[in-house]
């Protein structure tokens, strides 16, 4: 076989090759579910067009063949402002929304256009591509429900890009922050905490988990602060979208003040503001684990109100509250903030405290006569305020218990009510005959 019988041979494969290939693209252009049209650039003629414009518009094809384009594109008045010139694309390539098209029937639908020039051997030809756009709007209707869902929602939304750059606020972050739409755009996330340091341990959980959640304070454009229960998950990059943080946040401010406001009411005597029974043995027990280890001196009073009983009975309550309350200042003014004193209930109190360097009970005793009397001079009560105290000091070890010290002291506060009560008689409590 001689090269001019070899190259007929490569020819007719190649020439085979390139047939199948437009058959292929003939059947994907005919197949097409747009209206597909091919008009020559220089005249306006319809060269060709998909079977996608009798299903849609009700042409067969053969009666658009060869006929104007500006048969399917009729001349409007809207058309030289959006680029058309007697139905023919001034702007080869652009994309035209909401296009009136005529259908077979004389009628008119909105279509969305695009146009693009092909150039191929020295012709010119233009591809239009007309799609319904039913399904457009069914897709922007869909991501306006789902804005209008979003700016309705009752916490605030963020979206940030993969630098922590805000993009997207919904109407309660603006509430939330107290700036405007424009303002928020442009900051980052970081910027909406009260502690940069809050945002670096929850981008460094977003970093190994994708996501997290947790209690922040937050602070607000004119720099007060809320305290919000916020959540946050990466949406990792699409074909389409880049990654993304989303970001959710519901003040709780209020919520935080009331437990807060619970938690102490459930720790403090009301008549007094002294802690409770559960306060002290609370705040007792975390005052001894977090001392142990310095294994310092402790010391713990328990003082017993004398007669609480017979000045309720004769004086009434009135006079028992203020036998209670003047007890309270007594021992608040006689301890540091630092010590912990609490009315165990009734009658009784405690006070629980470090560093017992040159505290003894004889010591204590006269410190708290002595408050009384100032207390007692400057607003004199109708009975005699008696207190009963003992006190037990120890060196805190692992050991050491708290109900072990209050058995201790209660121990020796009895042993003191018993002397003082062979001293002091009702009538001495009531001022029958004097102190």
């Amino acid at each position: 076989m001689d090269s001019e019988e070899k190259d007929a041979g490569t020819l007719g494969r190649e020439i085979a090759v390139l047939k199948r290939r437009l058959q292929s693209l003939e059947l994907v252009f005919r197949n097409s579910i747009d209206v597909l049209v091919v008009v020559d650039a220089q005249n306006g003629i319809i060269k060709r067009v998909s079977d996608a414009a009798e299903n849609i518009l009700g042409y067969p094809r053969k009666d658009l063949l060869g006929t104007e384009v500006g048969l399917l594109l009729p001349d409007t008045g809207e058309d030289r402002r959006s680029g058309m010139d007697g139905g023919v694309p001034s702007i080869l390539d652009g994309v035209f929304l909401d296009r009136k098209v005529r259908c077979a029937d004389g009628s008119l639908k909105s279509m969305d256009m695009t146009t693009s020039l092909v150039e191929s051997n020295g012709f010119s030809s233009i591809l239009m591509t007309l799609r319904e756009t039913s399904e457009r709007r069914r897709f922007q209707r869909e991501m306006m429900k789902k804005n209008r869902a979003l700016d309705s929602a009752l916490s605030a939304m963020l979206i940030a890009d993969p630098s922590w750059r805000i993009c997207y606020a919904n109407a309660e972050s603006l509430n939330y922050w107290r700036y405007g739409r424009a303002e928020i755009l442009r900051m980052e996330v970081a910027d909406l905490f009260s502690l940069i340091g809050d945002f670096d341990d929850m981008e460094e959980i977003m970093a190994s988990k994708g996501k997290w959640e947790g209690e922040i304070e937050c602070q607000r454009r004119d720099s007060t602060t809320f305290t919000a229960s916020a959540s946050a998950i990466t949406v990792e990059a699409t074909e389409e979208d880049e990654a993304c943080h989303v970001l959710s946040f519901l003040d709780i401010t209020n919520r935080v003040r009331l437990e807060k406001r619970l938690t102490e009411l459930s720790l403090h005597d009301s008549l007094t503001g002294l802690y409770n029974r559960r306060g002290f043995m609370t705040l007792g027990r975390q005052l001894l684990d977090s001392s142990r280890r310095k294994q310092p001196e402790i010391g713990l009073l328990y003082v017993d109100l004398d007669y609480l009983k017979l000045i309720n009975d004769e004086l009434g309550h009135a006079a028992g509250d203020s036998a209670i309350e003047t007890t309270a200042r007594v021992l608040r003014s006689c301890f540091r903030e630092s010590d912990i004193i609490a009315r165990l209930g009734g009658d009784e109190f405690v006070v629980l405290f470090m560093d017992t360097e040159g505290f003894a009970v004889e010591s204590i005793r006269q410190r708290i006569d002595s408050r009384i009397d100032e207390i007692v001079a400057s607003k004199p009560l109708p009975f005699m305020l008696s207190l009963s105290i003992g006190y037990h000091s120890t060196v805190l070890h692992y050991q050491t218990q708290i109900g072990r010290l209050l058995s201790c002291a209660d121990s020796l506060m009895y042993e003191d009510k018993q002397q003082r009560r062979s001293r002091i008689s009702e009538d001495d409590i009531l001022l029958r005959s004097g102190r």
